[in-house]
């Protein structure tokens, strides 16, 4: 009677779970086709998110630039959309597109081969053409700058360009052009004209001068711009390593102040390594790998950027293999007196012969006297190259009276 009852209860509760399944079933189903209902199906959402992430060309308008030379995070939004998408080298720029950059990021915006502007890092970029009904004639563009923008224009495409920053309109008078926009700790921002010339609020700025826009204060009289320093120590600057890298020191003229280095691994500083601001003439670290490295330094005086200073080149190489030595011993029973060593060493390398250093030429051959002495004389030459590596040779000569 136990076994009986046990079923009857054990059916029962199969029949209610199965009846509560059915019915959970049956309302996840109802609550589905309202959601149909009341929300259409529209755009999948990984349309959307690719959507997002490359911008879509506007329709029925005319490629103004192209952008080139993207270095790490850049991000780009139509003029027509609210939505930041990823950037790639080669996408077409429209009016009113906006580019912005984020830390150690950079791109060009490129409306030829020799009329470019280019994005520092943390910087926000929006061009607009001004003519847009006039293709005939010399095309002209507003841009409006927060962060770091510099420009190189040529005198054979005669593009027309102004920049808008912190509060004030700059213009370029027509022709070959050399610029550059930097933001300063106080919101203000320095501009520097190298070649060319630019007119604000009917101020002129020649070249080799500069001036610092502040927003709602009047513009001031342009300034000149300091010199670029002189770089010190041989150059190219060679430094040999063994495993660590070595500590590299790049310096230059100029006392305390505010300096700009760049470090990079190609000749045209493409893509930079080291950008910073800095306070002393110098530059010291021991983080470079082997290989060529590329730099050049400024000079900031209130906040206007001088000249690049002529490039400088350091290379590091680092020795694993010990340096190359041969010593023309004299033979294993030789004459008592004085004995004159000849050998050749691997050219940049220390020669010690018995502890002591002896002159090597600068292709490693070196002479030394050594004197015999009666009986068992042990001969020792070590050469070590500027990584510390070395290299031995010894013989024991008997001297004979």
């Amino acid at each position: 009677m136990r076994g009986g009852a046990r079923i009857k209860s054990w059916r029962g509760l199969a029949l209610e779970a199965g009846g509560t399944l059915v019915l959970v079933l049956a309302l996840f189903w109802l609550f589905i086709l309202l959601l149909y209902a009341l929300f259409p199906s529209g755009t999948p959402l990984k349309e959307l998110i690719q959507g997002s992430l490359e911008p879509d060309a506007p329709p029925e308008k005319h490629a103004e630039a192209t952008l080139a030379d993207l270095t790490h995070d850049v991000r780009l939004r139509r003029g027509t959309s609210i939505a930041w998408g990823g950037a790639s080298a080669g996408m077409p720029l429209f009016s009113q597109d906006a580019v912005q950059t984020f830390d150690r990021s950079g791109a060009t915006i490129s409306f030829g081969a020799r009329d470019q502007l280019s994005l520092g890092s943390n910087s926000l970029v929006v061009v607009t053409r001004m003519d847009a009904r006039d293709e005939a004639g010399p095309r002209s563009y507003r841009v409006q700058v927060e962060g770091e923008l510099s420009g190189e224009l040529s005198a054979a495409r005669k593009l027309r360009l102004e920049f808008a920053a912190a509060g004030h309109l700059a213009r370029l008078k027509p022709g070959a052009a050399r610029f550059r926009v930097a933001p300063n700790d106080d919101n203000s921002a320095s501009v520097a004209v190298y070649s060319g010339e630019l007119q604000v609020g009917g101020v002129r700025v020649p070249a080799d001068y500069g001036l610092t826009l502040r927003q709602g204060v009047p513009v001031g009289a342009a300034v000149p711009l300091p010199p670029a320093p002189q770089l010190s120590g041989p150059q190219p600057a060679l430094y040999r390593y063994r495993k660590l890298p070595p500590l590299v020191r790049l310096a230059w003229s100029g006392e305390a102040g505010r300096y700009h280095l760049q470090l990079s691994r190609t000749p045209r500083f493409q893509r930079l390594l080291v950008d910073e601001k800095l306070a002393t003439p110098e530059f010291v670290t021991g983080k470079l790998t082997g290989g060529d490295y590329f730099w050049r330094v400024s000079r900031v005086e209130g906040g206007a950027e001088g000249t690049f200073s002529a490039t400088g080149r350091c290379r590091l190489e680092q020795l694993l293999r010990p340096p190359g030595l041969t010593v023309e011993f004299p033979p294993g029973r030789a004459a008592t007196g004085p004995y004159v060593l000849t050998g050749r060493a691997e050219a940049g390398s220390r020669v010690f012969v018995d502890g002591a250093e002896v002159a090597a030429g600068s292709s490693g051959a070196f002479t030394h006297q050594v004197r015999l002495q009666p009986g068992v004389n042990l001969i020792r030459v070590e050469a070590v190259d500027p990584a510390g590596n070395a290299s031995y040779a010894s013989r024991v000569v008997y001297g004979s009276p």
